[in-house]
């Protein structure tokens, strides 16, 4: 018997925490339970690993210029939020088509403006709506109109929300969204093996030496993010650790190659340039944090969740974090890692600086770590707990219609 046919909407077609994750839970989605689409609006790198995983695609969702709308803004120009109840509207209704037209029965929304035309087209076609919430949404990131149309959406015409911390279930609640239809389902990663190869081989790539004392961040290099405190802090350790060695693991998102100029300017103004890596986009991040002594993550403003640690300390590395949003539910302060302040970037440099003068309470935080990963955010349990909430709200949706 054909599982239920479900239609995942993603906006973002290249690689972000976001839709590794999703392609994790479309690679251990039981397909006994589970037939999968993809809804995306070009091809791109998610389309094709998706395809490789036996899922259909469909292309053209949403709009390309609904694709300009940004969290603060509903667009770059005038002319972009002047078609924005057009684009919308067309984005709607063909993806409601689609969803009648190939039989789809349940929607799975992966991604903030997904989650708006997601749902509206889902509940025209009469098929639950279940939502994969990756964000905080609060007037710090979100423009007024924004806010109101994701709490409008997520209250009327989402079945289910399922947040990825408590944070963010919060962030909904304090949005206005009745906190009895969101859930916590943390992210997930597979178990990880023993990781010395991958370091030895990544380090020679790179040419850092084995005994440097390596430490990174992995990730997109935008601003929110933190880049720049990381280089900062990297020049005070490196006052004092001079044979300590930085490097930043990926590249800008589209359009904004002006940021990694200045970054790289950053860089050299801080006398680092012979000492830190810039790798641009890579297509193992896994690989990449072998190779690491220490994971810094240095985000300034809350994340919901903080992926990379969770792919970190599966690899048994410690990790550096800044202390807000979804972070401490994965960090335990001074167990598994160290939490500092967001944006403080002396506060940052003197975590470090504990790491690399404690290499023996430095390993036993990465192997904690990794234990913790395994009991609380092991993939092929959150997949489980995944279909579940799926089936469930397929179930009620079958009821309300039936009824």
């Amino acid at each position: 018997m054909p599982g239920c046919r479900l239609l995942v909407v993603n906006h973002a077609v290249d690689m972000g925490g976001a839709e590794r994750v999703l392609l994790g839970l479309l690679a251990r989605l039981d397909r006994e339970k589970f037939d999968p689409g993809l809804a995306v609006p070009h091809r791109g790198p998610l389309a094709e690993r998706a395809e490789s995983l036996g899922v259909r695609v469909h292309l053209g969702f949403p709009s390309s210029r609904l694709l300009q709308v940004r969290r603060k803004s509903l667009g770059r120009d005038r002319l972009a939020a002047a078609a924005y109840p057009w684009d919308m509207t067309w984005t709607v209704l063909g993806l409601r088509r689609l969803i009648i037209r190939e039989g789809y029965e349940l929607v799975l929304t992966n991604s903030a403006k997904a989650d708006v035309y997601g749902s509206l087209a889902g509940w025209l076609a009469r098929r639950p709506v279940v939502w994969r919430f990756h964000d905080i949404p609060d007037r710090a990131t979100f423009s007024r109109l924004n806010l109101f149309l994701l709490r409008t959406s997520a209250s009327f015409f989402a079945s289910r929300i399922l947040a990825i911390s408590e944070a963010v279930r919060e962030a909904l609640a304090d949005l206005g969204v009745p906190r009895d239809k969101i859930k916590v389902v943390y992210n997930g990663v597979e178990p990880q093996g023993e990781a010395k190869a991958r370091r030895r081989e990544k380090r020679e790539e790179w040419g850092i030496p084995e005994d440097a004392f390596l430490v990174g961040m992995v990730g997109r290099l935008v601003e929110w993010k933190g880049p720049d405190v990381f280089l900062r802090a990297a020049a005070l350790l490196s006052e004092a650790h001079p044979k300590a060695r930085f490097v930043l693991v990926g590249d800008v998102i589209y359009g904004e190659r002006e940021y990694l100029a200045k970054l790289k300017g950053l860089c050299a103004s801080l006398g680092l340039e012979k000492k830190t890596l810039f790798t641009g986009f890579v297509d193992d991040p896994l690989a990449a944090m072998a190779a690491l002594d220490c994971l810094v993550h240095a985000s300034v403003e809350p994340e919901p969740f903080g992926m990379v640690l969770v792919e970190a300390m599966s690899l048994g590395l410690p990790v550096v974090a800044a202390g807000a949003g979804g972070v401490p539910e994965i960090v335990e302060d001074k167990l598994t890692g160290l939490l500092v302040p967001p944006g403080d970037f002396r506060a940052l440099a003197t975590a470090l600086e504990w790491m690399i003068s404690h290499p023996r309470e430095r390993k036993e935080m990465g192997m904690r770590g990794k234990r913790r990963v395994s009991e609380r955010f092991d993939l092929g349990f959150v997949c489980r707990e995944m279909e579940a909430e799926l089936l469930s709200a397929l179930a009620r949706g079958k009821g309300k219609r039936d009824g």
